[in-house]
């Protein structure tokens, strides 16, 4: 079935999984910022708090204002937010290409914070290729929350059935089905069949 319109995610979709663990430029915040890495990853793993960011409950920014206060630095939290986006920025140039040859409407729902929203379109240039883009943190509601995908059928007026998400994660890609949508899981076994998927050449 043709979608009408066509809902990238961007972790693990259009930007490209990091080698090795999560955040492992955080190993080098000593030599970068001259910033602890071990403190900064407690931040990080501070429980809850993830949440909250991708929300929009808690603005990033202030986050890394209240951390950095706790610190001997100074660095701003501006300077950090930026060396963070920046070592986040591995567009995989091979999809990214997909979508920009993709015949059809197309979107970002990812779940991101609005400062990653704003890098995703105006630095790396996504929004060349989409629409717009969707972001749990300005929407406060993140997949696989039911209500994410409803202000997205809302905004496009499309019926679920005409609206095709591509994911790498099977919980959003099963909240988005549950709902009517097309889906397409991404992963490394079966990227090569996205192209035919979106009526494209590889």
């Amino acid at each position: 079935m043709t979608a009408e319109l066509v809902v990238w995610d961007f972790d693990g979709v259009l930007n490209a999984e990091p080698e090795g663990e999560p955040f492992g430029w955080v190993t080098d915040l000593d030599r970068t910022l001259g910033l602890s890495p071990r403190a900064f990853r407690a931040f990080l793993n501070q429980p809850g708090q993830a949440a909250r960011v991708l929300r929009g409950a808690l603005p990033l920014e202030r986050a890394l204002a209240d951390w950095l206060a706790t610190q001997d630095t100074d660095v701003r939290a501006e300077a950090l937010l930026d060396h963070w986006l920046r070592a986040e920025d591995r567009p995989d140039t091979q999809v990214i290409d997909w979508l920009a040859r993709s015949p059809g409407r197309a979107v970002i729902g990812t779940n991101n914070p609005a400062p990653r929203a704003d890098y995703i379109m105006d630095v790396m240039g996504l929004s060349a290729h989409v629409e717009t883009i969707f972001a749990s943190g300005p929407m406060g509601v993140a997949k696989p929350d039911p209500g994410f995908f409803g202000q997205i059928e809302r905004w496009s007026g499309l019926m679920p059935q005409d609206l095709l998400l591509i994911d790498d994660n099977r919980q959003n890609l099963a909240s988005a089905a549950r709902r009517g949508w097309q889906t397409f899981h991404f992963d490394a076994r079966n990227r090569n069949d996205l192209p035919k998927r979106l009526g494209i050449a590889p």
